[in-house]
């Protein structure tokens, strides 16, 4: 219950940042994904099942803030969620390397299962482009930033999963 509340409050964190940041700061016109960030670092540190769930209204507040179509985040956040979960042994070794190279294989996944869905829905879609101009380049920045969202999630989890007297 308490990671729940922990994801939550990171949730309600990435989509100001979401909202706010990413208004005035972006790196050559990326917009980086926080809520993915946050889900992920945590996916990645805690067996929660509740996580892939709290996955989906990320998904589904980033869809309102990109005024597409609503559900193509909120399906390819819970996928990704669902197999961080799975995978996370192979990625997981509680440095801050390991957590960024798994951030960055489960960006460039989210990006291709999301660009999919919106070729299944578009028919003049041209994925591959998009994959190689903006999904990959955000991928790899998202990994370069994951060490300060790992450092913001174990601050969290020291002072909101601590144990109770």
């Amino acid at each position: 219950m308490r990671v729940f509340i922990l994801s939550l409050g990171f949730l309600l964190s990435g989509v100001w940042l979401n909202i706010v940041f990413n208004h005035y700061f972006q790196i050559g016109g990326l917009k980086i994904n926080w809520l993915l960030m946050f889900m992920l670092v945590l996916t990645i540190r805690h067996s929660d099942v509740s996580l892939p769930f709290v996955g989906v209204f990320a998904g589904l507040f980033s869809d309102a803030l990109s005024h597409g179509i609503m559900g193509i985040y909120g399906i390819s956040f819970f996928v990704t969620l669902l197999l961080s979960r799975q995978l996370k042994n192979i990625f997981y070794a509680n440095t801050f390397f390991a957590v960024s190279l798994a951030v960055l294989a489960m960006s460039i996944l989210e990006g291709w299962i999301s660009l999919t869905i919106m070729g299944l829905l578009e028919p003049d879609f041209d994925q591959l482009s998009l994959v190689l101009s903006s999904t990959l380049p955000l991928a790899v920045l998202q990994g370069l930033l994951t060490p300060a969202i790992m450092q913001c999630v174990i601050w969290g989890e020291t002072y909101f999963l601590k144990e109770v007297a």
